[in-house]
């Protein structure tokens, strides 16, 4: 092992860098933070699913007729015990990898990576260093906030309806604040309708059309203020790159090309600074980083990412679905909703050329839906029904999208093993 490589943070891109380079040659991870794991693990996904399984016990327990509380206390203290498991179990498995773990600031100056001012000499670095949060209360506080009552949340895309659903089933009076006429913009019409309407039949308040403007915790609009407990911003997060030199695109994240390369010798850089935010693409970027600086040249793909909200019913969606010719299976058609007493939202299948191109789902495990269908893109119709999926399951949607798409059509299964 000749060689010796950095990493800079140590969030889902970071650590699986790491680990992948450790296979191969020398590594130090720089973390800043006392603890590992970056936004994901410390404030993002991983405390938000621990909350996010609290409230949805109880909404499950709500469809069977019982009654299922949590305290909003009692979910923040299942979002910090599992960030400190999580956390934990990283720092042993770079243990185990060999990797050195470095907690300081570290700064890269014309390819020159320095860490608590001293110079670290490696052969190649890989810039991992997330994003930062935004001005005011954000998501990151959730788990740590006091208790309240009453909460504002500025902007109804992503981050903003799944904190919202969250917040609702935990018992909180919820307002949403959003400029477009319907929840999460630049998503399909469809779901942006299916998921409106759900949300305002579950009680949020949701203020569409709004040009809202805050002060402390107050929110101003043309309708009037109100204040609020909790005003919190659900978007506006930026590139963590303080003393980070590197070629940047317009909105300030790290330009780089397929192969994670910033365009400096020797280095590269993966996960939420180079403007994708889901930790599994995160994870990806960071492998294919890894590889490069090792020198198996390898491409990052992004087509067929799922990506999820959770939520109940959770959403999920891949690929194109604006056009082509698409299916939409109800949820209250399947057998497996019909025995869970499950009957709101649709998974939409859309097929281009008889192959399979996008899917959209508003369902109970969505994200697995999606991401089965993400696994089958490109495929014939006439193919999917040949697979086997198991039955009764909200899997079948996609099976069940593409019988109907070959009705539609008027064609049979013509497909051979």
């Amino acid at each position: 092992m000749g060689m010796r490589f950095a990493v800079i943070g140590s969030g889902p891109a970071g650590l699986y860098a790491a680990l992948t380079l450790a296979q191969r040659a020398k590594v130090t991870l720089v973390e800043q933070s006392e603890k590992l794991g970056g936004t994901c693990v410390l404030y993002g996904c991983i405390p938000g699913k621990a909350m996010l399984k609290a409230a949805s016990l109880s909404a499950q327990a709500e469809r069977l007729g019982k009654r299922l509380e949590f305290a909003f206390n009692e979910a923040q203290a299942l979002a910090r015990r599992a960030s400190e498991l999580v956390s934990k179990g990283e720092e042993y498995s770079l243990s185990d990898a060999g990797v050195e773990v470095v907690h300081g600031r570290a700064t890269l100056t014309g390819g020159t990576l320095r860490v608590n001012d001293e110079t670290l000499r490696v052969d190649g670095v890989i810039v991992a260093t997330g994003t930062k949060r935004p001005e005011g209360t954000a998501s990151d506080d959730l788990p740590s906030l006091n208790d309240f009552h009453k909460i504002a949340i500025i902007g109804g895309g992503v981050g903003g309806v799944e904190y919202a659903w969250l917040l609702r089933k935990l018992g909180k009076e919820v307002h949403v604040y959003e400029a477009e006429d319907l929840l999460l913009p630049k998503h399909d019409p469809d779901l942006r309708r299916a998921v409106t309407s759900h949300f305002q039949k579950l009680g949020v308040r949701l203020h569409l059309k709004a040009r809202a403007r805050v002060e402390g915790n107050k929110v101003i609009t043309e309708e009037g203020a109100q204040e609020f407990d909790v005003v919190l911003f659900s978007f506006g997060r930026k590139p963590n790159l303080e003393g980070i030199e590197v070629p940047t695109d317009e909105r300030g994240f790290v330009r780089v090309d397929r192969y994670m390369f910033t365009g400096i010798s020797n280095v590269y850089a993966a996960g939420d600074v180079t403007g994708s935010f889901t930790a599994h693409e995160a994870m990806r970027k960071g492998i294919v980083a890894a590889l490069n600086l090792l020198g198996q040249r390898t491409a990052y793909d992004g087509t067929s990412v799922p990506k999820v909200i959770y939520v109940h019913p959770q959403i999920a969606y891949f690929g194109d679905v604006s056009n082509g010719d698409c299916v939409r299976v109800q949820v209250a058609s399947l057998p497996r909703a019909v025995a869970e007493r499950e009957s709101d939202g649709f998974v939409k299948v859309c097929f281009k050329e008889g192959r399979l191109a996008g899917t959209v789902a508003f369902s109970p495990e969505a994200e697995g839906v999606v991401t089965l269908a993400s696994l089958m893109r490109g495929k014939r119709a006439e193919e999917i029904l040949l697979e086997q999926i198991p039955h009764p399951s909200y899997l079948e949607a996609i099976w069940e999208a593409a019988r109907q798409y070959l009705a539609k059509k008027g064609r049979v299964n013509s497909a051979r093993p």
